[in-house]
């Protein structure tokens, strides 16, 4: 039975081994929201899809629906997040965790997916990173766009503490 092929572009937020070389994968997509997806054989080294499946890439997939999860058929990089650049990296890892705690099923959320697409590119595409406060401050600011954008919080709050602080209650109140 033949599939439909679908691509979008996505993020991947969390990757699991399991088998001998296959990889399960957290994206976040424009197209679905989150799915999980696997990519059978991505650890071998003469795998095609291993070079686009590094955690945090910025990429286009192309998908099929297989019922409950997705199969990965093929992946090409936009970008993807620099090694180097430890800061962002404990950034933008915080902001993936945080979507992958809070995010159950798939549902596509256009203004979710701007927020942490514009964080994914202000962080790591830019010629220059942002400094410390600036990252926080960033950070901030996708996380609680996000979460209002899920129905976490009913009003979006200020920067600074005040968000934080919303922040923290929509997690803490969530119970997940």
């Amino acid at each position: 039975m033949a599939h439909k092929i679908y691509i979008t572009e996505g993020i991947i937020l969390k990757k699991k081994d399991y088998g001998e070389a296959d990889r399960l994968f957290w994206i976040y997509t424009e197209k679905f929201g989150m799915i999980m997806a696997a990519a059978k054989g991505a650890r071998l080294e003469k795998s095609k899809l291993r070079y686009g499946l590094d955690l945090y890439t910025y990429g286009e997939f192309a998908v099929i629906s297989l019922g409950d999860f997705w199969q990965i058929t093929d992946a090409r990089d936009i970008a993807r997040a620099l090694p180097f650049n430890s800061q962002a990296l404990e950034r933008f890892s915080g902001l993936a965790a945080l979507l992958v705690r809070m995010i159950k099923g798939e549902e596509k959320n256009e203004t979710a997916w701007k927020h942490l697409k514009d964080f994914f590119l202000e962080i790591f595409k830019k010629e220059k990173t942002p400094d410390s406060k600036n990252m926080k401050d960033l950070e901030t600011r996708a996380a609680s766009g996000i979460l209002h954008s899920l129905g976490y919080m009913e009003t979006m709050p200020g920067n600074g503490l005040a968000a934080v602080s919303a922040i923290n209650r929509a997690i803490k109140e969530s119970m997940l």
